[in-house]
């Protein structure tokens, strides 16, 4: 689902990924980035989250994360090699 069609919805869960520099805010080549909006709609999608919220990031940091409180609990994972990977069956 994407932000904009988040809005006035709410979930138990929320898990927003692709945090990384250059995506939020989107960064393209040929456009302007306007920042406030962006900022804006990353805090429709955190707001959507009743119970949990899980923000997912796989390289730089984006900048609006450095605008949350240092409170908030943060788990960081340095490499893949350091997580156990196991091949789900659904076969009965």
């Amino acid at each position: 689902m994407t932000l904009h069609a988040a809005k006035g919805l709410e979930f138990p869960a929320v898990f927003l990924a692709g945090l990384e520099e250059g995506r939020l805010p989107l960064v393209r080549l040929e456009e302007e980035t306007d920042t406030e909006e962006e900022r804006r709609l990353f805090f429709v999608g955190m707001t959507r989250a009743k119970q949990s919220l899980t923000l997912v990031c796989g390289g730089k940091e984006s900048p609006f994360l450095e605008e949350l409180p240092r409170e908030a609990e943060r788990i960081s994972i340095k490499s893949p090699s350091s997580v156990q990977a196991k091949q789900m069956s659904f076969l009965c």
